[in-house]
């Protein structure tokens, strides 16, 4: 079983792979491959039109190059001695080492310029399923890998479609499990085979097969493109309505799949969570918490650039946190929100005053109505003891306080003394409050040092004297409008000067933005100036040329988590 669980994990972690990094095209909800798609798979994401692999790889090709640097690699492989793992990791090696050179690592592998793929499951079987260009090619190198590692294949026939099947499993088990691959029609699918499984999977599986309710019936993808505002290339989701009800219910594919390993097993874990009470309140909750979906909102990929932006919403029809959310949403500065122009940065958008409020009406909400299903009613019991309406009392001196941000433009290291120490910092850390200025006040009873500083004057207070020479740095502390400003530096004075102007609009929960070749560089030079040998898999990193960004929100939706990425060759 340890090998099932590696194969299903490699499956998972390689398909998930592909479809982030496979992400383009002119929209396709029409794909036939959907005609062999459940429309009650629990798990989907599909690449539904063909995204430009090429480009893509030269565009991150210098971001990729330490994993093909790496000697650790050949390491590793030579000391596998599992043949499956070594069969896995050959084929992970011919990937990072085609990094070099992506028009020959595509043609190894069978790939054309552009592809498609998808994952998802047939009840809690997975599949993935992708283009392929050179089917010779593809099989050319499985046979490279076998060679390698020993893992050999045998062949099987399904409905007249020929595949390879490698077998998970030992030998003397007395149920068998088999990681198999096939190729039909310029797809190549990988997925399990079990001896206890319906052999109409496999079918459906390989894509010999349709299923009967297929996901291409439904506008199941449509919607959530139109509702999200997703471009319509690709989509990808968790229900979470057809997980519960495979639990509670057993009546859709993976229920019933279940329900058949529970009775050989003799034993059925879920078995309290089907009484009529617990029913009818798990679906409800999945009714009120349908989905996880993400897609993406915006892309550009050439041989000069990548750039992706992507949102996932956790959806919910609970109006009570969508509303309390909302009402906690505070202020995050507009330099938090842009990558590239710092080295780092990060802010929290939170409203004080209303958090304490906006949780107490979420644990309501959670705690009523009493519910009669054992293991639900017994978690409400444990949560009394959470009760929010304290938190008040301990937020009632920050109320007014809208969020806090806090920044690196620019930043050097160096070695002194035997140690290391800032050579350079311009850096910034932003209090956003209806009063800043009140509030520090009265911050000052509690901290005796800050007495003699008064900020009201307008003019900023030098920090020298509270900060201890070893850390190199002087900084000031002055009021820009609604906003208490510490930095030290040039670049972040402006920055602070700028503040100013920007009003307490509520504009999100948390936001962060970095960029990685900024961010890394001093470290490493500062491994260099220290006499330390630099690892030859870090030393690509100091010219990482990738910024990204992310945050969470709450929309009329639910909660949503976004993030972007722009990266240069």
């Amino acid at each position: 079983m340890k090998k099932l669980a590696l194969a299903v994990a490699i499956i998972a972690a390689g398909a998930g792979a592909y479809w982030y990094s496979q992400q383009q095209g002119q929209g396709a909800l029409s794909n036939p491959a959907l005609d062999y798609i459940p429309a009650d798979t629990p798990i989907f994401s599909g690449q539904l039109t063909p995204f430009p692999i090429k480009d893509y790889l030269i565009a991150t090709a210098g971001n990729s190059a330490h994993l093909a640097q790496s000697p650790l690699l050949q390491e590793e492989m030579n000391e596998i001695t599992e043949p499956s793992v070594h069969f896995g990791v050959y084929l992970y090696k011919a990937y990072v080492e085609g990094l070099k050179d992506p028009a020959a690592m595509l043609k190894r592998f069978g790939l054309g310029e552009q592809s498609r793929g998808f994952f998802y499951t047939l009840g809690a079987l997975p599949v993935a399923r992708m283009e392929v260009a050179d089917t010779a090619a593809f099989w050319k190198l499985m046979d490279e890998a076998e060679q390698a590692s020993g893992w050999q294949h045998t062949k099987g026939t399904v409905a007249g479609q020929s595949y390879r099947s490698y077998l998970l499993s030992d030998a003397n088990d007395q149920d068998k499990v088999e990681l198999v691959i096939a190729d039909r029609e310029g797809m190549v699918s990988v997925t399990l085979n079990t001896s206890f499984q319906d052999p109409k999977l496999l079918e459906h599986a390989l894509g010999v097969t349709k299923v009967t309710n297929p996901l291409s019936g439904t506008t199941l993808l449509a919607d959530i493109i139109k509702t999200h505002g997703f471009m319509d290339d690709s989509v990808s989701y968790i229900n979470h309505q057809e997980l519960v009800r495979a639990i509670v219910s057993g009546d859709n594919q993976l229920g019933k799949q279940l329900m058949s390993l529970f009775a050989k097993a003799g034993e059925d874990p879920f078995l309290e969570l089907r009484t009529p009470e617990c029913q009818a309140e798990l679906n409800a909750i999945a009714a009120n918490w349908p989905r996880t979906v993400a897609g993406l909102t915006a892309m550009k990929v050439d041989s000069k650039q990548a750039s992706m932006d992507m949102k996932m919403v956790l959806e919910t029809r609970n109006e009570v946190v969508i509303k309390a959310l909302d009402k906690m949403r505070g202020y995050i500065a507009g330099y938090v929100q842009k990558p590239g122009d710092s080295v780092m940065a990060m802010g929290l958008g939170l409203d004080v005053g209303q958090l304490a409020p906006s949780l107490n009406k979420v644990w309501n909400d959670f705690m009523s109505p009493r519910l009669q299903c054992q293991p639900l009613a017994e978690l409400q019991t444990e949560m009394e003891a959470a009760n929010p309406a304290m938190l008040g009392m301990a937020t009632a001196m920050a109320d007014g306080v809208k969020g806090i941000g806090a920044a690196v433009l620019d930043y050097d290291l160096q070695v002194g003394n035997d140690a290391p120490s800032v050579k350079k910092l311009d850096a910034l850390v932003s209090l956003s409050a209806e009063d800043p200025a009140f509030l520090f006040d009265m911050v000052k009873p509690f901290a005796p040092m800050l007495g003699q500083i008064d900020l009201k004057s307008g003019d900023d207070v030098d920090l020298s004297d509270f900060i201890p020479t070893e850390f190199g740095v002087s900084a000031k502390l002055g009021l820009r409008g609604q906003h208490l400003v510490l930095y030290t530096g040039e670049r972040s004075q402006k920055l602070a000067d700028s503040l100013k102007g920007e009003t307490l609009v509520a504009n999100g929960l948390f936001g962060m933005s970095a960029d990685y070749g900024r961010l890394l560089a001093p470290l490493m030079t500062l491994m260099e100036a220290s006499g330390e040998e630099i690892p030859e898999e870090l030393e690509a990193l100091k010219d990482y040329k990738m910024q990204v960004q992310m945050g969470m929100d709450i929309n009329e939706q639910g909660p949503v988590f976004n993030t972007g990425f722009v990266t240069k060759p």
